[in-house]
């Protein structure tokens, strides 16, 4: 059965949040995912300038060490408190950003379908994303956020 891939899904891993997901033309291409894939780092990557490359830095070591991100991100926060406060902000302004986001895209890749399960769809992206330059921090967002949803 076909599945329509959701941007929002996708898009809402990366502010972990729930989503929905896929229904009926286009099968999704490698150039699709790249594309995809790329929206989705432009997007973090304009959305998250309030969070300092500390942080940033911080969270794409612990997903590449596989460390806690947590306390990865609360050892950053603890250097620097005041800092810390504004990424902390930074972080929920993401989220927030990411929804426009994810309204876009989905409009944009409405017509985009797959056979492929939710998770395949998601580890066709993670994989892209590690690929792209300039991406690591959506990259290491995403992982983070597929990490708990698959708890």
């Amino acid at each position: 059965k076909k599945k329509k891939i959701s941007m929002k899904k996708l898009i809402l891993l990366l502010s972990i949040s729930g989503g929905v997901m896929l229904t009926a033309c286009n099968m999704a291409s490698d150039a699709d995912y790249d594309a995809m894939a790329q929206d989705m780092c432009d997007c973090v990557n304009k959305s998250s300038k309030g969070i300092s490359d500390e942080m940033k830095d911080a969270i794409v070591k612990s997903e590449k060490e596989g460390t806690n991100m947590e306390m990865a991100m609360q050892e950053v926060m603890m250097k620097d408190l005041e800092k810390g406060m504004a990424d902390a902000q930074a972080m929920i302004d993401l989220g927030k950003e990411m929804e426009g986001c994810s309204k876009e895209l989905e409009k944009k890749y409405d017509k985009v379908y797959t056979a492929e399960s939710e998770d395949q769809v998601i580890e066709k992206i993670l994989k892209t994303l590690k690929a792209k330059q300039g991406c690591e921090f959506t990259y290491a967002l995403m992982k983070m956020g597929a990490k708990e949803m698959g708890k």
